[in-house]
């Protein structure tokens, strides 16, 4: 079947086999999207369709994450190997002028992460207090009082701005945050401000509202997986993340309310971003989107401004990862999950047990980044929910997939028959004429 006869069958042989449960009406507004909102077949829930044990999941030690335990897994040893083994590849690397490795890919990759090192767990980019801006008190007036459901549209359209894909906004789950990290206990107290000292970080209790925040990824440098064009994609995520919970944070204070402004530090952004209704846990206990796939990094906000909060999301995201298996299958670790179903068995320390998911072995996962010199994302780039949305088909696809999720066997041999997902030359990303920061800004529009 070519892409032609595909897309016919997308258009008329799905629907049938849904026995015609997706009009043509329906099919033709698969494109349509709410502003500041999902596309319209994505539903919203009152809880995440993933259950919580409460009387497991609690608040993580972020010491236990794959970068702290994975000396513990493999021993000093075996780590000293690895380091080894990674230099000495990277050095023949060179000498071969292997594309994706060569020097100039190396310099794309590390000038890709300059803005990301300006931040840090309350300092730089992520500082818990505000850096410039004025407050309305220092202007002479009161602080914003609008409507919950004002600043919420406000708070979406400043993100936006300042470069988010999606944002969501939830009331915080304090066992998303986590209790300690870098040797310091971060604890709730009531206080008027966050502060920091030598023992411990705190958040005001007041800051029961967090705002996620999803960060394009550009789908041209992750396709060449496992090279540093795809490193230099996931870094220039991380820089443009560092730049957007600046900038939204300075804002909320210039509103006159309190900011805590968080990337990978703090606590969860997969968990918040669930609640905030960003997308669904998929099979690479990572969040996927309905509009990007998992093409995206993740942010985080907490403010005590009152926010109108949106709800968890169900587009048959975890029914397709049941049949998909297609980033485990390419997983060249063997680190992700192969079960049907997601259940509550941790692999490790590095999971925070209590909680529903498809658990991974993620130090093997680091070690393969070692080994492979230049980390690794070839399971977000096998994807069938990465994808260029410029065309009808990958939305009605996708649409499809929401409403009759037992068709994604079919829509994942496609989507490998077409040869979706597959490495591309990393020789050829400097050929390409590419958008701003590499991001096609309409993907995931139609």
């Amino acid at each position: 079947m070519d892409r032609r006869e595909f897309f016919k069958f997308g258009l008329g042989g799905a629907a049938l086999a849904a026995g015609g449960s997706l009009t043509p009406a329906e099919a033709s507004s698969s494109q349509k999207r709410v502003p500041q909102g999902h596309p319209w077949w994505v539903k919203t829930l009152e809880k995440s369709k993933l259950a919580i044990d409460n009387a497991v999941y609690s608040r993580y030690k972020s010491q236990n994450n794959v970068f702290g335990s994975f000396a513990r897994y493999y021993g000093q040893e075996k780590m000293k190997e690895l380091y080894r083994n990674s230099q000495e590849k990277t050095a023949k690397y060179y000498q071969e002028k292997r594309p994706g490795y060569k020097l100039e890919d190396r310099a794309l990759a590390d000038a890709s992460w300059v803005i990301s090192r300006l931040g840090g767990l309350n300092r730089g980019t992520r500082s818990w207090n505000r850096k410039f801006i004025r407050t309305p008190e220092e202007r002479g007036i009161d602080k914003y009082q609008g409507t919950p459901e004002a600043a919420a549209r406000l708070i979406k359209a400043a993100a936006r701005y300042f470069g988010a894909a999606t944002t969501g906004i939830a009331i915080l789950d304090r066992r998303h945050i986590c209790s300690e990290e870098r040797d310091k206990k971060i604890v709730f107290e009531n206080v008027h401000e966050p502060y920091g000292d030598e023992e411990k970080l705190v958040i005001p209790d007041k800051c029961t509202y967090a705002i996620a925040v999803s960060i394009l990824m550009p789908i041209d440098n992750i396709q060449c997986s496992p090279t540093a064009i795809s490193s230099a994609g996931s870094a220039m995520g991380y820089s443009r993340a560092e730049f957007l919970v600046a900038g939204l944070a300075e804002f909320i204070r210039g509103l006159g309310y309190t900011a805590i402004p968080s990337v990978n530090d703090l606590g969860s952004s997969v968990a918040i971003a669930l609640d905030a209704g960003l997308g669904e846990l998929g099979r690479t206990n990572r969040l996927i989107s309905p509009e990007y796939g998992p093409m995206v990094r993740l942010a985080k906000i907490l403010t005590d401004l009152p926010l109108a909060t949106d709800r968890p999301i169900d587009f048959g995201l975890q029914e397709f990862c049941q049949t998909c298996k297609r980033c485990a299958e390419a997983c060249p670790s063997g680190c992700l999950s192969f079960k049907d179903e997601p259940d509550f068995e941790v692999c490790g320390e590095w999971n925070n047990p209590g909680h529903q998911a498809w658990f991974e072995n993620a130090p093997k996962c680091l070690a393969y980044w070692r080994e492979s010199t230049s980390g690794c994302s070839i399971c977000i780039a096998v994807c069938p929910w990465s994808k260029k949305d410029k065309t009808m088909i990958h939305q009605l696809v996708k649409t499809t997939s929401a409403r009759m999720p037992f068709l994604a066997g079919f829509f994942t041999a496609m989507d490998e028959a077409f040869g979706y997902g597959r490495q591309k030359r990393a020789d050829q990303w400097w050929k390409l004429n590419l958008p701003e920061y590499g991001i096609d800004t309409t993907q995931g529009k139609g």
